[in-house]
């Protein structure tokens, strides 16, 4: 019996770890590996080339290229990730999965904030938004999105019914016990 106590309270304590690392996925260290890396100490200029992996917290960018300038201050990087398709995935706090892709992904580490520029994509779960340009900020975990209106373009958002039918059973289950 104790045993099993004990296994309830690591998995509560593991999971409650991993719930904090998620609401500060921003100030964890970043980690940055490659098969290529060029520096240029006059510029403070880093390249990353070939296979490119960037982590923090539960953030993973992947890129064929990432180029990250320092700035004046700490924690003060721009990194820019390109190639034909670069990749961003995030769990965020309610454990839900934030992915996304564009040609272009800037990660402004000061403000906390992820570009996603050329061909524009963000996907949780079934539903999907698409556009020209793509902002995502990491500590409210807020989107805007804009497109290229020279071209006359519109925001794509696409919402599954699925989701709509599990809300639905959720608010009947919970309207039906206050009557």
């Amino acid at each position: 019996m104790n045993l099993n106590k004990l296994a309830c309270l690591l998995s509560i304590s593991l999971f409650n770890a991993n719930v904090i690392a998620l609401e500060s996925d921003y100030n964890q260290p970043i980690h940055v590996s490659s098969v290529k890396q060029h520096a240029s100490l006059k510029t403070n200029t880093i390249i990353f080339t070939d296979e490119v992996l960037l982590t923090q917290g539960s953030i993973k960018i992947t890129a064929d290229k990432l180029t990250v300038i320092r700035g004046d201050k700490p924690n003060h990087e721009l990194m820019i990730a390109e190639g034909n398709t670069s990749v961003f995935h995030q769990t965020q706090d309610d454990g839900k999965p934030l992915d996304a892709e564009a040609k272009k992904i800037t990660y402004d580490v000061a403000k906390g904030k992820i570009t996603l520029s050329k061909s524009a994509q963000v996907k949780q779960l079934d539903s999907q938004v698409n556009g020209a340009e793509i902002e995502y900020f990491l500590a409210t975990q807020e989107l805007n999105v804009s497109t290229d209106q020279n071209k006359k373009e519109r925001v794509k958002t696409i919402f599954l019914p699925a989701q709509f039918e599990k809300s639905k059973n959720t608010n009947s289950t919970s309207n039906t016990g206050n009557k």
